[in-house]
C-alpha cells in the first residue's frame, strides 16, 4: 500500500511540473539570444569637436542596450534601460547606420519619422522600446546598426554597431 501511494504521489508530482518545463521551451528554430551591447560617450568614439559637448560621464556604463531577434515578423527588438543621465530631461533615439570611428554622423538607418523620445526620472533613469518588423527592411540580408541618443541636439551616447540579420 505505501509503494503505491509512493507512486502516485512522484506520478502526480510530474504531471505538475513537466507541462511547466515543457511549455517554457523555445520553438525548434527559434535561434533569438538576447546581445547586450555597449554604449560609449560620443567623445570617445566621433570627433571632437562638434561631439563630446554634452557627455554625462558614467552613463555609457551604467546605461543598458538590449537587441534581440525574435521569431515571427517582428526582425528585431531594441531596449534601451538608461541610468545616469541629466534628470527630468527628454532624449531623442536615433536609429543610426553602421558608423566608422572618427568620422560624423552616418544618417538614419530608417526615415526621420522613426526617431523617438523618451524622458527621465528626477534620478536621471528611463527607459524605451522599439519593435522593427519586416518592412523597415529592404529584405533579407546582413544590416549594421548603432542607436544614438541625444539630448538638446547634441549627441551624447552612441552604442556599438551591431548586425542583424534578416531572413
Amino acid at each position: 500500500m505505501k509503494k503505491a501511494i509512493i507512486f502516485m504521489l512522484v506520478v502526480a508530482l510530474i504531471i505538475l511540473v513537466t507541462p511547466g518545463i515543457v511549455y517554457g521551451v523555445k520553438p525548434a528554430g527559434n535561434e533569438a539570444g538576447a546581445l547586450k551591447v555597449a554604449w560609449n560617450l560620443s567623445a570617445d568614439v566621433m570627433p571632437v569637436p562638434p561631439y563630446g559637448t554634452l557627455d554625462k560621464l558614467g552613463s555609457d556604463t551604467a546605461s543598458k542596450l538590449i537587441v534581440n531577434q525574435p521569431n515571427g515578423n517582428t526582425e528585431v527588438t531594441i531596449t534601451g534601460a538608461m541610468n545616469g543621465l541629466y534628470p527630468n530631461k527628454t532624449y531623442t533615439v536615433i536609429l543610426s547606420k553602421e558608423y566608422i570611428l572618427n568620422t560624423t554622423f552616418p544618417g538614419d538607418f530608417i526615415d526621420k519619422a522613426h526617431r523617438f523620445t523618451f524622458t527621465t526620472d528626477e534620478y536621471g533613469e528611463g527607459s524605451w522600446h522599439i519593435n522593427l518588423r519586416d518592412d523597415y527592411f529592404k529584405g533579407p540580408d546582413s544590416y549594421t546598426l548603432s542607436v544614438w541618443i541625444n539630448y538638446s541636439g547634441l549627441t551624447i551616447l552612441i552604442s556599438d554597431n551591431f548586425t542583424v540579420v534578416v531572413n
